[in-house]
């Protein structure tokens, strides 16, 4: 019988053991925003869906920053590769078509392309939700709700935050809408990995 509850014992104190080191991977940073807003290199994966009067497209995106490099990769649902598009201090680069395309602004040469419209310029900002601006709207957690997102040209963009996940010691968006005249982009991020 002594058996049998050592056995029990060890058991349960191992579930707990585990337990515990599951909630401090999942703890949040006191700090959290702070911190999050200093990450410079990371990678996100999801999708993103361009609506406009005029089409609508949806692709996968695999989007990552080191440092000072931007980059930002479409595929299709089976894989195919849309386009690359790299922001860095030198200019943007974006292989498309089976071509490679230079100018200083990624967003320009974006839309000159393809005909879709991003402000990439600055956008870990507001994709990592740690944009900070007079009309920032947050929620009881501090996590962004909405803000007027202004890009590099002067556009205005509303972008709303729809859910955030946990991940690393940070509150991170898992669905964002941006919103341009009549153009709307619904973006949904799955998996952030940091460096």
């Amino acid at each position: 019988m002594i058996r049998l509850y050592l056995i029990l014992l060890t058991f349960f104190l191992f579930l707990s053991g585990c337990a515990h080191r599951i909630d401090q991977q999942t703890a949040l940073y006191a700090n959290w925003k702070d911190q999050l807003s200093q990450q410079s290199n990371w990678q996100v994966e999801g999708k993103m869906a361009f609506i406009s009067s005029q089409e609508r497209q949806s692709a996968n995106l695999n989007w990552q920053q080191k440092e000072e490099l931007n980059q930002l990769i479409l595929t299709t649902f089976i894989g195919t590769r849309v386009l690359a598009l790299k922001q860095s201090a030198e200019g943007a680069e974006l292989e498309y078509d089976d071509q490679v395309f230079y100018d200083q602004n990624a967003s320009a040469l974006l839309h000159r392309l393809t005909g879709f419209t991003i402000p990439l310029e600055n956008a870990e900002h507001w994709l990592k939700g740690t944009a900070t601006d007079e009309s920032l709207q947050v929620d009881e957690l501090g996590r962004a709700k909405s803000i007027t997102w202004q890009d590099i040209d002067g556009s205005q963009w509303d972008i709303s935050y729809g859910d955030y996940q946990q991940h690393a010691g940070f509150w991170l968006p898992k669905k964002l809408t941006l919103k341009h005249r009549d153009i709307k982009i619904k973006i949904q991020l799955y998996e952030w990995h940091f460096n």
